[in-house]
This record gives structure tokens, C-alpha cells and sequence, in this order.
């Protein structure tokens, strides 16, 4: 995984500040608890201070916190849709996104039967009206088995955040650079939390 950049609120030193002022205010606490007669010399004090609590309180809010103390958009799961391409004078295929996300880290992973594609770098961006999205740049690599016009490129996709009926699509465009140089649209919905493989994906959108 690899970090992203957001604009969101719940995002900045701001937040960091917050967890540390907590830190501290949670450290003399304790230590006031610890000091009464019915605990001393139970517990070591110097377990209990700020800089333990504050790298606890991140690396709880990292991995689960953030889920419902922020409005970071969460994108996690697998998602299911098409890609239409200029490639080979114009085709449409089926496509699979895998998305791993935390507080501070993402990495999103696009599959189709010919290739599979990895992020380098990407950006949440939500605190634009009527412009929320996601921004990545990607490298694609060809499967064992796909066609030998299929080769290694880079490319960048950007994708707009919508939702209906409660459910979040994607839905954008992208281009590739050198050795492709092909550009195309595509279209994407959730079909579970999990991390599902290309087939069982494409099964359970149809279910």
C-alpha cells in the first residue's frame, strides 16, 4: 500500500494535534489514577506516558477508527464494472477493482482477462461541490495468457464518486502513456467489502 493524498477535513496536522493534546490529557489521568494507594506500585507509570498513548491512538484510528470518527469516503472492497477502449478500434470488457484502504494508505488493484493493473500513487478528493473523486496513477501489466499486442504501460485515471440509491459508483476516464497511448471510460459499482478474485467477482455481480 502506498499513501494518498485527501483534502478532507479529518485529514492534516490538525488531526495529529488533537491526538496528541488527547495523549497528553489521557497520560496525566492515568498517572493520577495509578498514584492512589490502591494501585501503586501495580502498574509501571512509565508505560502509561503521553508518547505511548498518542502512537496508540493513531495506530488505532489507522486501521479502524477512521471508519466512523471521520467523512473520509471509504472505498474498500471489490467493485465490478466495464472499460471501453480505443484499443483495437473500440471494445468494451469487463473489469474488477480491489481496493485496500486505511486513514493514510490505499492501493487499488484493476483486473480484466488480459491484464492487471497496480496503483503508484492516488488522491481522495472531496471538499469540492459537486466534485468528489478519485485520482490515481497505475501501471498495467499483460497475464501469462494475454495477446501479444498487450504490453507493460503507465497510465492515470480519474474517477467521479456518486452514489444511488446508497450506493457508491465510479465512473471516469483514463489514458495511458508510452507503448499504448490509448485512452477509454469506465464504469464501476460494489459488489462486496470483501477482496473477491476476478470469476467470483463477476459472479456475485450477477447474483
Amino acid at each position: 500500500m502506498h499513501g494518498y493524498a485527501s483534502d478532507n477535513f479529518f485529514r492534516g496536522p490538525k488531526v495529529y494535534f488533537a491526538f496528541g493534546v488527547a495523549a497528553i490529557a489521557a497520560a496525566s489521568a492515568l498517572r493520577a489514577l495509578v498514584a492512589m494507594p490502591q494501585l501503586a506500585g501495580r502498574i509501571d507509570a512509565a508505560a502509561l506516558s503521553a508518547g505511548v498513548i498518542y502512537g496508540g491512538l493513531i495506530f488505532l484510528y489507522e486501521r479502524w477508527g477512521w471508519h466512523w470518527l471521520s467523512t473520509i469516503r471509504n472505498l474498500n472492497g471489490t467493485w465490478v464494472g466495464s472499460i471501453t477502449t480505443t484499443h483495437n478500434g473500440g471494445t468494451t470488457v469487463p473489469c474488477v477493482m480491489r481496493v485496500r484502504q486505511t486513514w493514510t494508505r490505499m492501493a487499488i488493484e484493476l483486473e480484466t482477462e488480459q491484464s492487471r493493473s497496480r496503483t503508484t500513487m492516488s488522491a481522495l478528493y472531496e471538499d469540492q461541490p459537486g466534485d468528489v473523486g478519485l485520482k490515481y496513477e497505475y501501471v498495467s501489466e499483460p497475464k501469462s495468457l494475454a495477446v501479444q499486442t498487450m504490453q507493460t504501460h503507465r497510465g492515470v485515471c480519474t474517477l467521479a464518486i456518486t452514489s444511488a440509491s446508497e450506493e457508491l459508483r465510479l465512473s471516469g476516464d483514463y489514458f495511458t502513456g508510452r507503448g499504448r497511448e490509448t485512452r477509454g471510460e469506465i464504469t464501476l459499482h460494489r459488489v462486496s467489502r470483501e477482496l473477491l478474485g476476478f470469476d467470483a467477482a463477476l459472479k456475485k455481480e450477477k447474483e
